[in-house]
């Protein structure tokens, strides 16, 4: 059995211990009071930042939805009014900056940049009623100038008309130009010729064999030309390209100089008639293909072609 001495020795030993274990236990209360505080702290911080996260977002989706509405309104104006363009370019340009501003603005997403970008916003809606306002003021000077053209256009028709019988005859060539006063041929067709000793033609496409070369064709009808001689001109080209043209005159075509081979009158009828152009090499002629081309009042009017051998 333990004496009382010893009794008494293990009750004060406790006492102090007791003590140290409160001073932990309340320490470690403290420190759970104070871990639970931070921890609802933080929650409520969290909570307030989700939700000024959430209302950015909604904020960003809805300035970029206003921002496409007002580019879709620009961009229909702009299609809607596209003559007057050039007049309005400075403020296209100043509108697609403002845009392009904005736009960037709503990427970067951060409360300042938002709220930037409702400012510019409101500029961007007040820049583009301006715009439209400027083209519905072009529009109608528009109409006023295009009236005032029709009443300057109506009073140059009667004096035009005070001079029909002075200009009757320059009339009346115009109407022969646009009627097609250029003659037209088909059926183009060279073949090479060889003559036999009695003269009698043989065609052929060997270059050994060949002396003259022949083009036929048919002028068509055309009622709008006068009757009498008119000028065919033809003009071939070799194997190389080159012009076979035996002298150094030339024909105008469209105010160039254009070297020919053979130039032949014709007595034009204004029906259809059978033309035949002969020509011939002074050397003999190459293998290859050489190119016709026969023009009137300097205008081509029918091609054709031979391949040698």
């Amino acid at each position: 059995m333990d004496s009382p001495e010893s009794n008494k020795t293990e009750y004060q030993e406790q006492g102090p211990r007791k003590g140290i274990v409160i001073i932990v236990i309340t320490i470690l209360l403290g420190t759970n009071g104070l871990l639970l505080w931070q921890f609802f702290d933080k929650k409520n911080s969290l909570d307030t930042t989700n939700q000024a996260l959430v209302t950015t977002m909604a904020e960003r989706e809805s300035l970029q939805a206003q921002l496409n509405q007002v580019k879709a309104e620009f961009e229909k104006a702009k299609a809607d009014n596209a003559g007057l363009q050039n007049q309005l370019s400075e403020k296209d340009d100043d509108i697609k900056a403002k845009v392009a501003e904005i736009q960037k603005l709503i990427s970067l997403g951060g409360p300042a940049q938002i709220a930037r970008a409702k400012a510019e916003l409101a500029k961007l809606k007040e820049m583009n009623t301006v715009y439209v306002g400027q083209i519905d003021s072009l529009n109608l000077i528009n109409a006023q100038l295009q009236a005032e053209n029709q009443n300057l256009n109506s009073t140059l028709t009667q004096e035009k008309s005070k001079n029909e019988n002075l200009s009757s005859e320059n009339n009346r060539l115009s109407g022969k130009i646009a009627a097609g006063s250029i003659l037209r041929a088909y059926n183009v067709t060279t073949k090479g010729l060889r003559y036999k000793s009695n003269g009698t033609e043989i065609e052929t496409n060997k270059v050994k064999q060949i002396q003259k070369i022949r083009t036929s064709f048919v002028l068509a009808e055309n009622k709008v030309i006068d009757k009498g001689n008119i000028e065919v001109y033809l003009r071939v080209l070799g194997p190389d390209g080159t012009i076979m043209a035996p002298t150094t005159d030339t024909f105008d075509s469209n105010g160039q100089p254009l070297l020919f081979t053979v130039k032949q009158d014709v007595e034009y009828t204004n029906s259809d008639m059978q033309v035949q152009i002969m020509w011939a090499k002074g050397s003999a002629f190459h293998k290859g293909k050489y190119n016709v081309e026969i023009y009137h009042l300097g205008q081509i009017i029918g091609k054709s072609a031979i391949d040698l051998k």
